[in-house]
């Protein structure tokens, strides 16, 4: 017998399937589904034919996503041997279907602040960073702003978010391929490997966001960054702590308000989650309209 969380139906995962041509069984009693972790889309693993793979519907995500962005992205990393493979991906919607792995382990966002751990994200990261990999752009932070700016409430908010970018602007520096969500559960062990999951923000940016982006999502404390700092070798004092920062409290900024639209969007939020994104806002708000804004960001980690 078939089960389905309330999100989904059978039949409807059948016909995803189905048109996908991964499999030709159109009887519903065939196929075993069951729901997966996930923040903000829907997956789960399902069964049919001896067979196991992971199907990802997407779920309510009040921002814009390139989807054909995001499959190009996918495919040209797992040719880099930095992602798993897709078997099916449609553009369109987002639906995406891939081998389930039994041995896969999705870590714990606490997990990845371990040294073990943090250190093979690290090499993780520079191997996506130091790779001659394209990337079209799944997430354009300026359309965000320029989309927040319509709402009346989020108006200073996107003001905060344009001036972190033309502050960005005005240091000269390297693009590279960039993942842009450095949440645990994205990095996965498969083999004794790391790799990276979830593409959906990916694009060409400097590396200084996924490291911001890391220390922001972690909690990492001041002591911690300093660290990190100095392990990968950045300037002190200098356009790298400067970018350090402001990549920190722009990824602050980003998914603070991604927490609270998601709010108004899905009801079923999880209010801790909620405040959380709340807390991010008023944080970023209140460091940039401090006096010495703009000296800190070389002095902080």
């Amino acid at each position: 017998m078939c089960y389905v969380n309330k999100m989904t139906n059978t039949k409807e995962v059948v016909d995803i399937f189905l048109n996908s041509k991964i499999t030709n069984i159109s009887d519903l009693e065939s196929y075993s589904i069951s729901k997966l972790g996930g923040i903000t889309n829907n997956s789960f693993k399902v069964g049919v034919a001896d067979k196991f793979f992971v199907l990802r519907i997407p779920g309510k995500n009040p921002d814009l996503i390139d989807r054909k962005a995001e499959k190009n992205n996918q495919a040209v990393a797992a040719e880099a041997g930095l992602t798993p493979p897709f078997l099916y991906f449609d553009e369109n919607t987002g639906i995406k279907i891939s081998n389930f792995e039994n041995n896969l382990i999705a870590l714990e966002p606490d997990e990845l602040k371990s040294k073990e751990y943090l250190n093979k994200a690290l090499t993780t990261l520079n191997g996506l960073h130091q790779s001659d990999i394209i990337f079209e752009q799944c997430f354009d932070h300026n359309k965000f702003f320029n989309e927040i700016h319509k709402e009346e409430e989020q108006k200073e908010m996107a003001k905060i978010g344009h001036y972190l970018l033309e502050k960005i602007k005005e240091i000269n520096q390297k693009l590279v391929p960039c993942h842009k969500d450095i949440y645990g559960p994205n990095f996965v062990l498969l083999g004794g490997d790391m790799y990276l999951i979830d593409w959906e923000y990916s694009g060409m940016e400097s590396k200084f966001f996924d490291f911001g982006d890391l220390c922001l999502q972690q909690n990492i404390e001041e002591n911690e960054r300093k660290e990190l700092f100095s392990e990968l070798e950045l300037e002190d004092g200098g356009d790298d702590q400067v970018l350090w920062n402001l990549y920190r409290y722009l990824s602050s900024l980003t998914w603070g308000l991604w927490a609270t639209r998601k709010g108004v969007l899905d009801k079923e939020t999880d209010k801790d989650y909620l405040n959380l994104g709340k807390n991010k806002i008023k944080s970023v708000y209140e460091s940039v309209n401090t006096e010495n804004f703009e000296k800190q960001l070389s002095l902080k980690y």
